[in-house]
């Protein structure tokens, strides 16, 4: 959940308009400070340089609020007003919140050598002890310092009205402290104006969500959703985000979709991404050509925030992105992107979520990513002579010892045993927004004995209606691992049975688990229709499990097809033998087609390669084996949510659909991740 916060309270507006008209009616210097001296209020005595640096903060004309500020600190090293504004312009300017907290510091060590203690006094600039004591509390808060946030709201309530009563809940929930979180909260609700309402209603649902309450969780942010609605302008996108995400945590898919779609049209709040929402559900889907669309949408909404909370979620675009290139068979891309989110934390200070589990994902994309790598290069190879494949293989060594190096990474981030089991408890706040489809792969981290106590503890203690089908899944994995196929057919029939169809992804990954205990049973007739309707769903899980499938060659024609044959025979996606799913080969010296058929019949991916006038036949059976791989296990994408235009209309599967609608604009929308990086 991510915290509600309105931009900062502007209390001289007004005056600053006043000031404005003034100084475009008169010129000169006294013109100004005779106008910025009518407009100042009552506690804001400050020089005319200092008011005017002030207003230009606030007006986000930061530039030349800094440079003003600057000049007025070079000229007087005791103007805390010009260290203040130095410090906000630092924190919603540049996002530098260290450097803005330094200012604070200063500015509130200059007051008080001034001043002494604050308080609404005549005669005393009071004002800016209040705000300078209000940018404390922010800026701790931007840095998850979160006691000294709770510290700096109450000295402020000490001296000044109205005070900050729902404020505290956020902080005080980041610590763990549940009840006295829910206390600030209700003291907000009790307050009643409408912005301690709206920080209140939105704490509590950040509060139950983060304490495990799944079910009051849902309730609350559905209650901040409601009251959002009902004041002048409607609800923001936290508040829709929010509820979208509670909405998840219960399984109800298609209410996370319809209210996160919403939230794109809504007006664009500091803290969520709906966009990331989205991408993020219809990955988790095998909905590939909208979680493309939805992705291309996440930079322009994230510019749309101001600088200081742009890198709020940072992360987390980063783990959309490389999880749907892990699932779009596209690794390399995925590396690029999960070597830097492994080492370069979100600001958590506004998301209610444990940061570990977060670069934990992370860790377990970036595995997976790398494992893929390898298996391509060393399909890759199972088409070249020998001789060409030394290299090949080191790169492929070299790519599964850091794919083992990130894996132990994600075994220390979750070392602790209640962060361990929650990571099952998929949409908790403990799960991190675990991609149900991803938390599989920790069998193979940890071992199947530890995911298998893990998955018992952690469906004891959870009661949300179709929350069994999951954990069903994830130990049908662990018991298969451990050579227990009874026991995993068992689980995975009783998962498929409650997972919801749009649970797509991971339903292909359980039969796939379920479709190898088949095989490891000897039993070929009822594993078939399970590797093929896997296949129907979610090709590229058999490359991201490391599973041959058990397949027969069928050479129709061609002198070329023998060298497709033995290349087929050495790839690590497929065992031949005389029974399973059919290869079938037509090639020849001007070139050929390569399909996997389906018991039934049906054509689950094709390649298809045409001559050059430089190949040899076994130039022409690499580049065709090469295409029967790329083209079997391409991602199904729904052509009317694709680009059309870049497909070849061909009526197979054979071709990666996605190629086009990626490649066609060139690098360019990837470009624009940069920031992310």
């Amino acid at each position: 959940m991510r915290a509600r916060r309105a931009p900062l309270l502007i209390l001289v507006c007004a005056s600053a308009a006043l000031a404005g008209a003034a100084v475009h009616a008169q010129d000169g210097e006294d013109a100004i400070e005779r106008a910025l001296a009518a407009a100042a209020m009552e506690g804001e005595q400050a020089t005319a340089d200092e008011l005017s640096a002030w207003r230009l903060a606030i007006a986000g004309r930061h530039i030349k609020a800094r440079e003003t500020a600057e000049r007025i600190v070079d000229e007087d090293p005791r103007s805390y007003v010009g260290h203040f504004v130095l410090g906000f312009v630092q924190h919603y300017g540049e996002a530098n919140f260290p450097r803005a907290l330094f200012h604070h510091d200063e500015a509130m060590r200059l007051y008080r050598v001034r001043w002494g203690s604050g308080g609404p006094e005549p005669g005393k600039p009071w004002r800016w002890h209040s705000r300078i004591l209000r940018e404390l509390a922010f800026t701790h808060g931007d840095l998850e310092h979160h006691a000294e946030k709770v510290r700096y709201i109450l000295e402020y309530n000490e001296v000044y009205d109205p005070d900050m009563l729902a404020e505290q809940a956020w902080p005080l929930m980041k610590m763990g402290r549940f009840e006295q979180a829910r206390a600030a909260a209700r003291m907000g609700l009790a307050e009643g104006s409408p912005r301690q309402v709206e920080v209140a209603l939105n704490a509590m649902c950040a509060i139950e969500f983060e304490a495990g309450n799944d079910g009051a969780s849902y309730e609350a942010c559905r209650q901040a959703l409601d009251f959002g609605r009902a004041q002048p302008g409607g609800a923001n996108a936290v508040d829709l985000t929010n509820f979208s995400e509670a909405a998840r945590s219960v399984f109800e898919l298609d209410e996370a979709e319809r209210i996160a779609l919403e939230a794109t049209d809504a007006e664009v709040a500091w803290y969520g991404n709906p966009w990331l929402e989205l991408a993020e559900l219809y990955t988790r889907e095998a909905r590939f050509g909208e979680a493309l669309q939805a992705l291309r949408e996440v930079p322009p909404y994230r510019a749309k925030r101001p600088p200081h909370v742009r890198d709020a979620d940072r992360n987390e675009g980063r783990r959309a992105l490389s999880a749907f290139f892990v699932v779009a068979g596209r690794p390399a891309d995925a590396i690029r992107i999960t070597s830097k989110a492994i080492v370069a934390p979100d600001r958590r200070a506004h998301n209610s979520r444990d940061p570990n589990q977060d670069l934990a994902i992370a860790a377990l994309l970036d595995r997976r990513a790398r494992l893929m790598q390898a298996e391509m290069i060393d399909e890759e190879a199972a088409s070249r002579p020998l001789w060409e494949n030394p290299l090949r293989w080191a790169e492929s060594a070299w790519l599964r010892f850091e794919a083992w190096s990130s894996g132990r990474r994600a075994a220390r981030l979750l070392a602790d045993d209640e962060r361990f089991v929650g990571t099952y408890r998929i949409g908790t706040s403990k799960s991190a927004i675990m991609p149900p489809w991803l938390a599989g792969e920790l069998v193979q981290v940890t071992g199947p004995g530890v995911v298998r106590e893990a998955v018992r503890r952690a469906r004891a203690s959870d009661d949300r209606e179709g929350a069994a089908s999951y954990y069903e899944a994830f130990a049908a994995e662990a018991a298969l691992e451990t050579g227990d196929e009874a026991r995993a057919l068992e689980l995975a029939a009783r998962a498929l049975e409650g997972l919801s169809p749009a649970e797509a992804l991971l339903r292909a990954r359980v039969l796939a688990v379920e479709a190898e205990a088949h095989r490891s049973r000897g039993d070929l007739a009822r594993a078939l229709p399970r590797y093929e309707a896997a296949f129907q769903i979610d090709p590229g899980v058999f490359r991201r499990l490391g599973l041959a499938i058990p397949v027969r060659v069928e050479r129709v024609r061609g002198e070329v097809a023998e060298e497709v044959e033995d290349a087929v025979g050495w790839s690590p996606r497929f065992d031949v033998g005389e029974h399973g799913l059919t290869v079938r080969i037509e090639a020849d010296a001007t070139g050929g087609e390569v399909c996997l058929l389906g018991s039934s019949g049906s054509v689950l991916g094709c390649g298809e390669t045409r001559a050059r006038q430089q190949d040899s036949p076994e130039d022409l059976a690499a580049r065709l084996t090469d295409a029967f791989h790329r083209g079997a296990f391409a991602p199904r994408v729904d052509l009317s949510v694709s680009d059309v235009n870049s497909l070849d209309g061909s009526n197979t599967v054979g071709r990666d659909a996605l190629d086009g609608v990626l490649e066609q604009h060139g690098p360019a929308p990837w470009g624009e991740w940069d920031d992310w990086e």
